[in-house]
This record gives C-alpha cells, sequence and structure tokens, in this order.
C-alpha cells in the first residue's frame, strides 16, 4: 500500500516503480483536493493528514486488515465500510481503477485506490456491490 499525504509523496510513487498512469491519476486527484480544501495554500505545503489522504492498494496487502489507514481486522476492513461512492476510472492504458471514499467523519474522508483484479473474488463484489457508472 502507498499512501499519499504530501506533494513529496507523489514523487515517491516513481521511485517506488510506481506506474506512470496512475501516479499521473495520483498527482490529479491531489492538485483537485488541493483547489477545493486550501486553494491558497501553496501545493508544495499542502498536506492532507487532517482531511483524509490517498490510499493506493497493490496486490498483496491485506484488504480484510488495512489497520494502517484505519480500517481495521475486526471490521473486516476495506470489506467492512459502505462508502460514499466507488467510481471506476479508465486510466490510458485501458485499465480501470477504482476510486473508493471512504468518510470518516464530516470532515476526513480517505480515498482509496485500487485495481479489483489484484485481489480475490470478495473484494469485486464489494466494488460491484458499491459502484457508480465508469467515467473516463
Amino acid at each position: 500500500m502507498k499512501v499519499i499525504q504530501t506533494f513529496k509523496d507523489i514523487g515517491k510513487l516513481k521511485q517506488q516503480g510506481t506506474q506512470k498512469f496512475l501516479r499521473e491519476y495520483v498527482q490529479q486527484l491531489f492538485f483537485h483536493l488541493h483547489k477545493a480544501l486550501e486553494p491558497r495554500m501553496p501545493a508544495h505545503l499542502f498536506d492532507l493528514k487532517d482531511y483524509g489522504y490517498i490510499a493506493v492498494l497493490e496486490a498483496g496487502d491485506d484488504i480484510r486488515n488495512l489497520s494502517e489507514i484505519g480500517l481495521s481486522a475486526e471490521n473486516d476492513g476495506l470489506l467492512g465500510t459502505v462508502p460514499e461512492a466507488v467510481t471506476a476510472k479508465i486510466l490510458i492504458d485501458r485499465r480501470v481503477l477504482y476510486q473508493a471514499e471512504i468518510m470518516h467523519n464530516n470532515e476526513y474522508m480517505m480515498y482509496v485506490l485500487l485495481f479489483p483484479e489484484d485481489f480475490d473474488k470478495q473484494v469485486q463484489e464489494w466494488v460491484d456491490t458499491y459502484k457508480d457508472e465508469e467515467v473516463g
């Protein structure tokens, strides 16, 4: 799992070998949140820690225990949440990335990005239950 809170974290994605099209989407989302939440603050100083950060899930992550991002095993991790929205994003390479928006309280929403095929059938069923229409 990769956690994005600051602009520097986006740069780390390249160092960690994250695919370019995924990095570009994360950067776009980060700038969108920056503009919506703290438009007067320089982007390089903006920090999502008080608003809810971006988590990119990867194959091998324990989807049922994501306590690092507040989704504990006791509550079945991601599968135990009811997201505000799950939206399909079609990336340049034609892969479909899902963005789940998980509200923790009125001021803190986390964005969880994942490719369901990287996980088991229950994750795909969870996505199918909550997803909206695909957006290009």
